[in-house]
């Protein structure tokens, strides 16, 4: 099953039905909306509560300042809410709602055959956490020494005498407003288990934010000076416990650098493929189409998109054809398809995830038909680019159909064609859908040998244009076009 999941940047898209909205403001039609185009799993975003006194300490920096004042016209230090990503703890910040409304939403989601996805960050809590008092064993500690010459790593909380490591990737300075797991020490290990068992009880899966840095060869590399011998990998048991238990709750990694295989192995569901989006984004074909030649099991599992809190919006750097381009690539191969707040509405601005207001974007000009418009959502989804919103609705309706969600497969080589030509069918039965995408700013033609079906008509089912079925089908592909054509 190739499932859809949707992201919301849930502190800043709730202030749509209202300044002071939580979870259960939200109409029951914009779950049923979301449930009409297709959606299986719903990702809320940045639900966890926060130290909203250590925000004005870590949210100020020059560079985060710089972010703000791109992103966000006439910004206010109000705006800045903390990043979802330094939680104070395991509990819904009152800027989201309670307990009981996220369960009530929860029961909404499966009445319309959906699941709720919630964050799980397994490397670091806020820096001023309530944890650090309760529970100090969990996090990585420091010597006056290395508070002295690596102060940009280590610090000592306010009202606390230790030092403690700030959280940290191998290859970046840390992150200041967050304090460092420490996944050598088995208490740490057992009380981060315990925080997934937690969620698992109030949500159908979980999005583990850099899940590659718990793994033990990242660790090491990340603190060297912190070395432990015979320590087990944390997923595989972390996994296993909730697998036992609850065989369906999902583990989707956000991974990087070339890990997603490792990390599929320990036993997630799904892992990120930001690298068909990095290879997309060059436009050489030759890597695209090498990267699609992976196992298909792996290609299953791997999570595909174009935009996320973190990336750029796609239309910020592309013009809409090449874009379009780049989803139908993107959402018509394997794997679990990931489409962020915003996208189908043609949004262009990045909102850094410490802000808690959302930028006032002008409309395109596109000349679209109104028609196209979701009607009384209107004040929920707020497009801005008809023709991506027209595209993105015919798009999702195609990849609601059975076929491209339960069907095989299968790459396909057209003789004498550019490499930068993509093709590939999915079948189901009797049914067949063949997707050919010109990635390349150059028209590109071919001929399909279509023999081995049997079809009275060839039909787009992205633009509904129509050809009488013939064996060899020959057809020209405008820069970055594409189509996906039926038979049956």
């Amino acid at each position: 099953m190739h499932y859809n999941l949707y992201e919301i940047n849930t502190r800043v898209w709730l202030r749509r039905f209202g300044e002071q909205a939580t979870l259960d403001d939200v109409p029951d039609s914009y779950w049923q909306f979301l449930a009409e185009q297709g959606m299986d799993y719903i990702w809320l975003m940045g639900i966890w509560k926060t130290v909203a006194e250590a925000t004005q300490r870590y949210a100020f920096s020059e560079d985060l300042i710089r972010e703000y004042r791109a992103s966000l016209n006439a910004w206010q230090p109000k705006d800045v809410i903390g990043s979802p990503y330094a939680i104070d703890c395991y509990e819904p910040d009152v800027m989201v709602g309670n307990w009981d409304q996220l369960a009530r939403l929860r029961k909404k989601l499966k009445k319309l055959g959906m699941r709720l996805i919630l964050d799980f960050v397994p490397n670091h809590f806020n820096a001023e956490s309530s944890l650090i008092k309760k529970h100090p064993a969990v996090f990585l500690n420091g010597s006056e020494k290395d508070l002295v010459t690596q102060s940009d790593t280590y610090y000592r909380p306010l009202g606390n005498n230790q030092i403690f490591a700030h959280g940290k990737d191998p290859n970046f300075a840390a992150w200041t407003d967050t304090i460092q797991v420490n996944y050598n020490h088995p208490e740490a290990r057992a009380f981060m288990r315990q925080q997934i068992a937690r969620l698992a009880d109030v949500c159908d899966g979980i999005r583990c934010d850099m899940a590659m840095l718990p793994l033990n060869s990242v660790f090491a590399r990340t603190w060297p000076q912190h070395q432990a011998q015979g320590t087990q990998e944390f997923w595989p048991q972390a996994i296993n416990e909730i697998k036992e238990t609850n065989p369906d709750f999902l583990f989707i990694a956000e991974a990087y650098w070339d890990l997603e295989w490792e990390l599929q192995q320990q036993g997630f569901d799904y892992t990120y493929d930001k690298r068909l989006l990095d290879r997309l984004k060059e436009a050489h074909p030759i890597p695209i189409r090498d990267h699609l030649r992976a196992d298909l099991d792996f290609q299953s599992r791997s999570v595909r998109f174009l935009e996320n809190h973190d990336e750029e919006r796609i239309l910020s750097r592309f013009h809409s054809k090449q874009a379009e381009a780049m989803a139908l690539i993107t959402y018509t191969i394997p794997g679990m398809r990931f489409f962020n707040w915003g996208q189908w509405e043609g949004r262009r601005i990045r909102l850094p995830v410490q802000l808690g207001r959302e930028p006032e974007e002008t409309g395109c000009f596109c000349g679209v038909s109104s028609d196209v418009m979701p009607g009384p959502m209107d004040f929920a989804t707020r497009p801005l680019c008809r023709c991506t919103y027209a595209f993105y609705q015919r798009l999702l309706n195609i990849l609601k159909q059975p076929i491209l969600r339960q069907g095989n497969w299968t790459s396909i080589s057209i003789a004498n064609t550019p490499e930068s030509l993509f093709a590939w069918r999915w079948s189901l039965g009797k049914e067949h859908r063949i997707v050919l995408v010109n990635y390349s700013n150059m028209v590109n033609a071919g001929k399909l040998d279509l023999t081995a079906f049997t079809s009275k008509t060839i039909m787009d089912v992205l633009s509904q244009q129509s050809w009488p079925f013939t064996n060899h089908f020959s057809f020209r592909l405008y820069p970055w076009q594409g189509v996906i054509l039926k038979l049956e």
